[in-house]
């Protein structure tokens, strides 16, 4: 039997939302909030209240390089009194600002972002308004319009920021639930509280991902410490702050904080080989481990009746392998046009002409992925095996 060898490498990717500007001028520049980002050191930051200095091009370069490093970017968006921003590791592709038609003093702040891998993330930064229910439920729908006319089905997506949101049961939690996924579990600090305004009575804070980013979570790990769902940041509460260094005891609640940070970490798998084709009737052996990916592919000649892909588990290593199908390119945790998503590793997946989608000529990708990670036999049939 061949023997793929996976060449897959993981980056931990964390997220964080921050309308955490303190002082009198709704910015950063007294360097509480700064501290925290250096103390937590995200990837990608949705960014409320993004001022610094007297707001020029050379000031918030400066800031942004000295607080997170020389390899960050940012897009901060224009002529807002509080903007909003993303700042990134990885490399901006794109990036703009779309209309927020309840509120004149900032919009929606978006970047395309060059994330490891095959994925492109869209990081879209929010500030909702306090007013009233109504009005951020507005702002949701106005949001998931720009989202659905902009943001390609195939990339990842993420939304964060300062919703104001009084309650885990708004509307506008629903409506954005429609791109997003904004159903609990959610972050909570070391006591277990989620509200994340400066009085800790209310969930204003949020980083919600779609289906396929989601997928990818992994728990947040600081020190010793780890967080299964994500982390409230608050410093009054953190320990051991030695942690979090260069944070202060009382940077949380430092005059004028507006609210807690909120950051949450996801796996990104990055193919750096390409693993061989399927030959009809000769089985291949591979492993992957915990969120890892796979990918092979079948080159469906033009008159097959049925295809069949057979993966089976190895005696010697139990977990649980998922199997997954899709026709011209390859398939995600969210995109995929069959999976049977069974309990261990042995999967079948049968495509002929009643199937939907139905059997055609060309190329059809395999996804093994590591829901707890395995070892497996995976087998693909075209028509069938001659003796």
């Amino acid at each position: 039997m061949l023997m793929a060898k996976p060449a897959v490498s993981q980056t931990t990717l964390r997220i964080m939302a921050a309308n955490t500007s303190s002082g009198n001028r709704q910015s950063y520049d007294p360097g509480e909030g700064t501290r925290i980002f250096q103390g937590l050191t995200p990837d990608i930051v949705l960014i409320q209240e993004f001022n610094i200095g007297n707001n020029s091009d050379s000031d918030i370069t400066a800031w942004v390089k000295s607080t997170f490093g020389d390899e960050f970017s940012y897009y901060r968006e224009d002529d807002a009194q509080i903007p909003n921003g993303v700042i990134s590791r990885y490399p901006i592709l794109d990036s703009g600002e779309w209309d927020d038609p309840a509120v004149s003093n900032r919009d929606f702040a978006w970047a395309k972002i060059d994330l490891p891998g095959d994925q492109d993330l869209w990081a879209i930064s929010v500030h909702f308004l306090t007013r009233s229910a109504n009005t951020r439920n507005i702002q949701a729908n106005a949001l998931i319009e720009f989202v659905e006319d902009n943001v390609p089905n195939e990339d990842l997506l993420v939304i964060g920021g300062d919703l104001n949101t009084r309650n885990i049961t708004e509307t506008a939690l629903r409506t954005l639930g429609t791109v997003v996924n904004t159903r609990p579990p959610y972050p909570v600090d070391q006591n277990g509280d989620g509200d994340t305004n400066a009085s800790r009575r209310r969930p204003y804070d949020w980083v919600f991902a779609d289906v396929d980013l989601q997928e990818y979570e992994v728990p947040v790990a600081i020190g010793e410490n780890t967080f299964s769902n994500g982390l409230v940041f608050d410093s009054r509460v953190y320990s051991p702050l030695s942690d979090v260094a260069p944070v202060r005891r009382n940077d949380s609640g430092a005059r004028n904080m507006q609210h807690m940070a909120v950051i949450r970490d996801f796996v990104i798998a990055e193919e750096t080989g390409i693993a061989p084709p399927l030959v009809s009737c000769q089985p291949i052996t591979g492993r992957v481990s915990n969120g890892e990916w796979q990918h092979y592919y079948i080159d469906v000649p033009d008159g097959t009746a049925q295809l069949e892909l057979q993966m089976l588990g190895t005696e010697a290593a139990a977990g649980d392998v998922d199997l997954y199908v899709r026709k011209d390119d390859k398939p995600t945790l969210g995109r995929y046009d069959f999976r049977p998503w069974l309990n261990g590793s042995d999967e079948t997946i049968t495509v002929h002409s009643q199937t939907r989608p139905a059997l055609s000529s060309g190329l059809w990708y395999i996804g093994t992925y590591g829901y707890w990670g395995g070892e497996y036999s995976l087998t693909a049939v075209v028509d069938s095996c001659e003796e």
